[in-house]
């Protein structure tokens, strides 16, 4: 991407809500917020005192803790820049250099519509959810050896009729990955739908018909 391209929608960028960068098809780092340098220097995330020109692909080698969360990024980031996606959506654990760990929720999406053109970028957003919650401690298991009854039995889980929180029993409202995490040690990795799309970013809406024609 051009500098006079960059520099006329810089405004823009620094008014979106979250920190924020900008990567070409190499990943090589064009554009970073104000916002995420104050951050990086509050936690201590990078070193580096200025991002543009570096390589955001050996910036989460640096502080991304899980390499299948890298994998995965690394991969879903070139798969918008080959035209077969339009937008990804992850949460993954970042280390920070005073030794603690934060979650960030990143969204990626194009900056031009253009995918096929060679100075197309994509804009990553990039929110922090905050310091990373211990996980409680799962209960070692414990066989049935004489049973007159079933292990369990059907139980009936208050889920709210709007919002499809999940109450526990400690009469808390979880999101249902919240509880599921919970419950089952899941680890979730965020993707959009179709509809999802559709209604939240309508200006790819096209797009997304011809990836689906194909």
């Amino acid at each position: 991407m051009s500098e006079s391209v960059l520099s006329s929608i810089t405004h823009s960028l620094e008014a979106l809500p979250h920190h924020t960068w900008v990567i070409d098809r190499n990943g090589v780092i064009q554009f970073v917020s104000s916002s995420w340098i104050e951050y990086s220097k509050e936690h201590g995330l990078s070193p580096r005192k200025e991002c543009v020109g570096a390589n955001c692909y050996e910036l989460f080698q640096e502080f991304i803790i899980e390499p299948n969360h890298r994998l995965t990024l690394l991969d879903s980031l070139q798969s918008i820049f080959q035209g077969e996606r339009l937008v990804f959506v992850t949460k993954f654990t970042v280390s920070t250099f005073k030794k603690s760990s934060r979650t960030l929720e990143l969204e990626a999406f194009p900056l031009m519509t253009d995918l096929t053109s060679a100075s197309c970028s994509l804009i990553i957003s990039l929110k922090d959810l905050g310091p990373v919650i211990k996980e409680h401690h799962i209960q070692p298991y414990r066989s049935f050896r004489s049973i007159s009854k079933p292990p369990y039995k059907l139980r009936l889980i208050p889920i709210c009729a709007s919002c499809k929180s999940i109450r526990n029993d400690k009469e808390e409202w979880l999101r249902i990955e919240q509880y599921l995490q919970q419950k089952l040690s899941l680890q979730f990795t965020h993707d959009i739908c179709p509809g999802c799309i559709r209604q939240l970013y309508p200006q790819y809406a096209g797009a997304l018909k011809k990836i689906l024609e194909n």
